[in-house]
């Protein structure tokens, strides 16, 4: 029973960590609407590393292919 509670414990801690989540501060917002401007695949581009990117490394990994697409 306290192995059980301890797991439901550390779910509910992991639930709150806000996984999933990305935050832009006004003046990103700024440069990404000047982006979507000036160089809409730029744009593109940038959404998709953004969607992709790892929460702990800051990194995104993907292969030439994909990235021509």
């Amino acid at each position: 029973l306290e192995e059980q509670n301890r797991k439901l414990q550390q779910e509910l801690l992991e639930e709150r960590k806000n996984t999933n989540f990305t935050q832009t501060y006004p003046k990103g917002w700024e440069r990404i609407r000047n982006l979507i401007q000036s160089n809409p695949e730029a744009a593109r581009l940038y959404s998709v590393l953004s969607e992709h990117i790892d929460g702990n490394c800051g990194a995104v990994v993907a292969d030439q292919q994909f990235l021509a697409d």
